[in-house]
């Protein structure tokens, strides 16, 4: 051992102490959190919190006109004249998203389709079972 060193004092109590193993005293009790304080309860989530704003309602300027809507579709209507005005990465952006858009209502059924020949048989099976 050198001069200025001391000598090391060994841990009170039955174990070892060292890295992620603090002394019995400081160590947290059992059933108390670490932080105390933490996140309070009900605190909204960012993505919250962004669908929040997005419906807040704003005024617009539409034309010689002031109308109110809400910050998405005021977001969409930019986007929209930007991509006119020659803004490439936008009209690309806004063409994609009406493919997918476009894409969505083709897949989605069409609720005043008439009905099928299989669908009619099924109905009449299920008029046909006792107790219906």
């Amino acid at each position: 051992m050198t001069a200025n060193s001391s000598p090391k004092k060994k841990p009170v109590g039955g174990y070892p102490v060292g890295y992620a193993k603090p002394p019995k005293t400081t160590q947290f009790q059992p059933g108390q959190s670490g932080n105390l304080k933490g996140r309070p309860k009900g605190r909204p989530s960012l993505d919250e919190l962004l669908l929040e704003e997005m419906a807040r309602i704003v005024k617009v300027k539409v034309g010689d006109q002031i109308t109110s809507m809400d910050k998405e579709r005021a977001l969409h209507r930019k986007l929209i004249d930007m991509g006119i005005m020659g803004d490439i990465a936008a009209a690309r952006l806004v063409l994609s998203r009406r493919d997918r858009a476009q894409a969505a209502m083709d897949a989605a059924p069409d609720v005043e389709a008439p009905l099928t020949e299989e669908e009619l048989d099924v109905l009449k099976m299920i008029a046909k079972q006792p107790g219906s």
